[in-house]
């Protein structure tokens, strides 16, 4: 790490805490939307909330880049114990819960039913919606091991402008062949065409969708007084724009213009320029919560929960979806914003359950515990 580091690193905190409530009312959202005559409320409302709260994974990304380029800036990487860290921490609960979810999802134990989709689920992240970040994210990690040197080299300001135009062409190019076509191609006539399909089908499985966010974490992460200049200075016009770019979505979507389907991809140049914009208005306030100090150990706590909330907060809401909230009568709002408070707490503590020091810790506390009844006491 670098030695010109000390202590804890709270600017993102909040950053964090914010993604994982936006990814977790967005599922909960989803499930209302999806069953709106079970559950009748505005769907329009729930759409383009659902639509304007997607960013959630790109504040990861970016905080990520950050994060590995802060710490790690100007030193020798140990892969060893790089990925150590990151078997305990990430790896080995994600093995864990994939094998959960892919019980979940086949409803049986069954090994010659089982052993072949969570295999495929640990590469694919498929065993359930959400775990496909986790292939992301260690992408992510491989791609830092691999490009430290150079990014530590020659990554600049220039160069962020130069990805965030090639990232949006990117993404231009993709809109033009696959969402609105101008060139009828026979995307199965050969293994490339085919292979170039599949980057767009399953975009959201591969690291270089999101090469500018990462890269923007990386800058701010090796210049962070300057990246925190820039921010406040800009925080208010990231905030015209982020706002201008937000009604437009809406607009286009509740006018028609858009399909839902088309509403929900974020690999648009304007949803783009929507995500900086909330990465560069948010950070300010997440860098000011983290130092208060009543606040900030609050957001650091929470923030450690994160793979947490993150991993298990689909099953608590798959079991409350079909288990509990039909038997409550509440109003659907009651019930979005009941699910919203209550998952968090309850992640936590089934995750908790699933972890090797839980387990480890809590022999030790067995064999530790005193045995009253052979004891002698005076008076």
């Amino acid at each position: 790490m670098n030695s010109n580091r000390k202590g804890t690193f709270q600017d993102l905190n909040a950053l964090f805490v914010f993604g994982a409530l936006t990814v977790l009312m967005i599922h909960i959202l989803s499930f209302f939307l999806a069953n709106e005559k079970t559950y009748p409320w505005n769907s329009d409302l729930q759409a383009v909330l659902i639509i304007l709260l997607k960013f959630g994974r790109s504040l990861f990304i970016f905080a990520t880049g950050m994060l590995l380029f802060y710490w790690y800036q100007n030193r020798q990487l140990d892969w060893r114990a790089f990925w150590k860290k990151r078997w305990r921490a990430v790896i080995l609960p994600y093995v864990i819960w994939t094998a959960i979810f892919t019980y979940f999802k086949h409803q049986t134990f069954d090994p010659a039913v089982l052993v072949e989709p969570f295999f495929d689920s640990l590469f694919t992240g498929s065993s359930f919606y959400h775990l496909y970040y986790i292939p992301v994210y260690l992408q992510l990690c491989l791609l830092f091991c691999l490009i430290k040197p150079w990014m530590e080299r020659y990554l600049n300001f220039r160069w962020i402008i130069v990805l965030f135009i090639g990232q949006a062409g990117l993404y231009l190019l993709y809109h033009y062949l696959f969402i609105t076509p101008l060139w009828a191609i026979d995307w199965a006539a050969t293994p490339f065409l085919s292979l170039v399909k599949h980057t767009y089908v399953y975009g959201q499985h591969y690291v270089f969708m999101y090469v500018f966010t990462f890269a923007l974490g990386a800058y701010a992460g090796m210049n962070v007084d300057k990246w925190r200049t820039w921010v406040k200075r800009l925080q208010i016009p990231s905030i015209v724009v982020m706002a201008s770019a937000g009604v437009w979505m809406a607009y286009s979507y509740l006018s028609g213009s858009k399909s839902y389907y088309e509403s929900m991809n974020i690999f648009e140049p304007l949803y783009l320029l929507y995500t900086l914009c909330v990465i560069v208005s948010f950070y300010p306030a997440s860098s000011y919560f983290g130092k208060l100090p009543k606040l900030g150990p609050w957001l650091s706590r929470l923030a450690k929960q994160n793979m947490a909330i993150y991993l298990v907060h689909p099953l608590i809401l798959f079991l409350m979806q079909s288990y509990v909230i039909h038997r409550l009568g509440w109003s659907t709002p009651s019930m979005v914003l009941g699910m919203f408070v209550i998952t968090p707490p309850l992640c936590i503590f089934l995750y908790e359950l699933t972890t090797m020091s839980f387990w480890f810790n809590r022999k030790k506390r067995v064999e530790a515990k005193p045995i009253f009844n052979n004891q002698t006491y005076k008076a």
